[in-house]
């Protein structure tokens, strides 16, 4: 089918670069098999959490190309939220036919939930939140496992014990990030105390910036950006600072100008091609369960640690195999890290105000 466009100007998903003549012709004996793909996310060009995802089914895209087997399309759409118009777009949306439609905003899920409950011959997938429905499987990544390393690592390279982490909103799939950051930087160091400030939106690079600055000006030396764009303002504060930052979801420092590289220790990277290539073929070999959820952590290889030459020339070798350490626990499960999802707004409070200085 045809797919109309949700938006005037809105980005579709690769889909010329998807669907390009590259493609190579199947044998006559092969079936080749169509699948269609939804993708809504918030908003495309934020260089980190939504266009993870579209590039994450870009290269999926390109593997399943290469097999000759399945011929995948995908098409975006943006809700943008905070608009107001969420429910109409979210309706615009689940109007395109697809096969499977991967949703990866969590603040629409009260709007996107009933929606779905009209569409019981289509699956979905969600990501970083829970919902019931037959025909529903949440996607949870485990940020707070790599969270927890890179609260280690910022309390083993802070010389006045006092690190920070800017979130982007008050959410839980963020309260999960900074729980783990939190609980790794005690696990380092005990007594480390953690700023934790919210910029209330994933783009305002202006306000990531004054909520760095400010942490910086109580003794911070290093923040922590979780928050999409609005992150790179505190990476930019940490330049002009003289601090370290902590980038997010992808490895910063391909994001951020050659000066500010050296600024940015590590990134706390969750791995979208890898979440989306699992996904994919379990759904295209009938694995899925949908009815049901699934973590993905650092035992499979979904979430970790950026290990490039920045971190290997910033970090001290016993701090990286303290680190190293620290990971091979997390990952065979002899530590393990408390999740947000699994504490009360209480019990993340009462964590929150235990470190603050």
């Amino acid at each position: 089918m045809r797919v109309k466009m949700l938006l005037k100007g809105i980005v579709t998903l690769m889909a010329v670069v998807l669907l390009a003549g590259c493609q190579r012709a199947p044998k006559a004996s092969e079936a080749v098999r169509d699948l269609k793909i939804n993708l809504i996310v918030d908003f495309l060009g934020d260089s980190s959490y939504n266009d993870g995802f579209a590039r994450g089914l870009h290269l999926a895209q390109e593997k399943y190309r290469d097999s000759g087997k399945i011929n995948l399309s995908v098409s975006a759409f943006e809700l943008l939220g905070g608009t107001g118009n969420e429910k109409e777009k979210v309706e615009s949306a689940f109007k395109e036919e697809s096969d499977l439609t991967i949703i990866t905003n969590q603040i629409a899920i009260p709007i996107l939930e009933p929606a779905i409950a009209y569409y019981p011959e289509r699956d979905f997938i969600l990501i970083d939140a829970e919902a019931t429905g037959s025909n529903i499987y949440a996607a949870i990544f485990n940020p707070n496992e790599a969270a927890f390393l890179c609260g280690a690592l910022a309390a083993k390279m802070s010389e006045t014990g006092i690190i920070g982490i800017v979130i982007g909103m008050d959410i839980p799939p963020l309260h999960d990030f900074a729980v783990g950051y939190i609980l790794g930087a005690l696990e380092a160091r005990p007594e480390c105390k953690v700023i934790i400030s919210t910029v209330g939106n994933f783009f305002d690079a202006a306000i990531g910036y004054e909520l760095a600055a400010r942490q910086f000006e109580r003794g911070a030396d290093l923040c922590f950006g979780v928050a999409g764009g609005a992150g790179l303002g505190c990476i930019k504060a940490a330049g002009d600072f003289g601090r370290y930052a902590i980038g997010v979801d992808i490895d910063q420092t391909e994001q951020v100008e050659p000066e500010l590289r050296g600024v940015i220790l590590t990134s706390c990277l969750k791995k979208f091609d890898t979440l989306i290539s699992v996904l994919l073929d379990r759904y295209i070999d009938g694995t899925l369960s949908f009815g049901e959820s699934g973590r993905f952590g650092l035992k499979e290889g979904a979430v970790g640690i950026a290990r490039n030459q920045y971190y290997h020339n910033l970090v001290p070798q016993s701090i990286q195999s303290e680190i190293d350490r620290l990971e091979e626990k997390v990952a065979s499960g002899e530590i393990r890290v408390r999740t947000a999802f699994e504490m009360t707004h209480t019990q993340i409070d009462e964590l929150f105000r235990s470190v603050r200085p």
